[in-house]
């Protein structure tokens, strides 16, 4: 189809598209740069799924409704300036100083991400996800909204993997829409993944991990293998330790569920070992097995550092600094007893928090939201996982990755902002299990056997 025939065909929306782009122009050139990028890679992602033969129209729903839905928190955000969390941006404002200075080099010639400027304070590269939205600033205009629109994009892929991965466990196209339209509203997820921050590209790498996993279990492909350790660098990459718990997980996995004899699951072990060295080294600079990661974080002294200083006047991740007594839990060292116990704490509060009376602002009352949301979907997600337990092959793995990932938080994290925020693939992995259609609840069971039903107000 040439350009005049697509014009004949969608003359009318693209028209209006034109005139309404033209309005946004002329109040916000930033804005409307924003959401003409985001138009671009909404086509390019609908051409490329339709020519690899996507034919579901639920899949192409989906994708356009999480790209609504995230575009107005985005907007949202952008002219209200929304942050219940840290009275501020956050990293976002690191960031966008950081990618500004770089889109200026860029713009020279200059094409160094190390060193540091006097004239810029800002400046900070901890990972490429500021480098990356140096380059977008770069070929468009350097604002925040730039990469927000990005995020929106990068959000809707996730929650189509998400899509994916329900299609793999249960088969069903309509349960899987269904749980993305939830991923796609649930609180934590609507918020973080329309700031200027990593996270939703973390979420994006880690459904796409497990997406793979799930695959290679059903039916091992040395392309889908090669893949993931590729998906694996760019996640250990832009955050380590969740990396570290999806290779455990496909270690997990390998073991006791890839349809292979003894022999050939020692080759493929091996064939870990050796990535397991040479990424962490390559993508994160962690040296060789991560030993630099490990020296660094896995000790008493940081551990009790992180959890009881770093984040001592930082409960929710707020301003004005809270008193001493406001740390959620103690690491409990001084006995192997108190650190179990205070360990086990610590697990509930990452894995079920936070809980009304540790909410400290009225801002917060947004993560409350969250709470209760997921203690809802939490009896769908055990509903689905005793449904479909004769899938237990590739419904453990997604159990063992969020679970693990709930401890590695108990562990290091003392902070509630930053809890809502890492635990984001952990909960959407594990709503990926829910089975959320009402096709014989217990109220519609009622009224079947019960026609002729009438109540005391007839």
């Amino acid at each position: 189809m040439n350009f005049l025939e697509l014009f004949l065909k969608y003359q009318k929306i693209i028209i209006w598209g034109a005139l309404l782009f033209a309005l946004i122009a002329f109040f916000d050139r930033a804005l409307a740069v924003g959401i003409f990028l985001l138009a671009v890679l909404v086509v390019i992602t609908i051409s490329t799924a339709s020519k690899i033969g996507v034919k579901e129209k639920k899949f192409y729903s989906l994708f356009l409704i999480v790209i609504l839905i995230h575009l107005l928190a985005v907007l949202f955000i952008y002219f209200f300036h929304f942050y219940p969390f840290g009275g501020g941006e956050g990293d976002q404002f690191y960031y966008h100083k950081t990618a500004v200075v770089l889109s200026e080099r860029f713009g020279q010639g200059n094409f160094s991400v190390k060193g540091f400027d006097e004239n810029y304070p800002y400046y900070y590269v901890p990972h490429f996800y500021p480098v990356i939205i140096g380059i977008l600033y770069a070929l468009t205009v350097p604002e925040v909204i730039m990469g927000q629109m990005l995020n929106v994009w990068i959000t809707a892929l996730s929650v189509l993997f998400l899509y994916l991965i329900v299609t793999e466990i249960s088969g069903s196209v309509k349960k899987a829409f269904w749980v993305g339209l939830i991923a796609s509203i649930y609180p934590s997820y609507l918020y973080f993944g329309s700031l200027l921050i990593r996270d939703a590209i973390i979420v994006f790498l880690s459904l796409f991990l497990l997406l793979l996993i799930i695959k290679l279990i059903k039916k091992f492909s040395w392309r889908n293998f090669f893949i993931f350790f590729i998906v694996l660098g760019f996640l250990i990459h832009f955050r380590f330790y969740v990396g570290l718990v999806a290779f455990l997980t496909i270690i997990f996995s390998l073991f006791l569920f890839f349809p292979f004899n003894i022999k050939k699951k020692i080759i493929l072990a091996v064939i870990m070992v050796i990535f397991l060295g040479i990424i962490p080294q390559i993508f994160a600079g962690q040296g060789w097995f991560g030993i630099n990661f490990f020296k660094k974080f896995i000790n008493r002294e940081t551990i009790t550092s992180l959890r009881e200083k770093e984040y001592k006047s930082n409960l929710m991740g707020d301003s004005p600094p809270l008193s001493g007594s406001d740390i959620i839990v103690k690491t409990g060292f001084e006995s192997p007893v108190n650190f179990i116990k205070n360990s086990f704490e610590s697990f509930i509060y990452v894995s079920l928090g936070p809980f009304p009376w540790q909410i400290k602002y009225k801002r917060q009352f947004f993560a409350l939201a969250e709470t209760f949301l997921w203690y809802f979907l939490l009896f769908f997600i055990l509903r689905g996982i005793f449904r479909n337990i004769k899938n237990y092959k590739v419904i453990l793995p997604i159990i063992f990755f969020s679970i693990t990932v709930f401890l590695v938080l108990s562990v290091f994290i003392n902070n509630f902002g930053t809890y809502m925020r890492v635990r984001m693939p952990g909960f959407l992995a594990l709503l990926a299990l829910a089975d959320i259609s009402f096709k014989n609840n217990i109220f519609k069971d009622f009224f079947k056997k019960n026609k002729n039903f009438k109540t005391t107000n007839d």
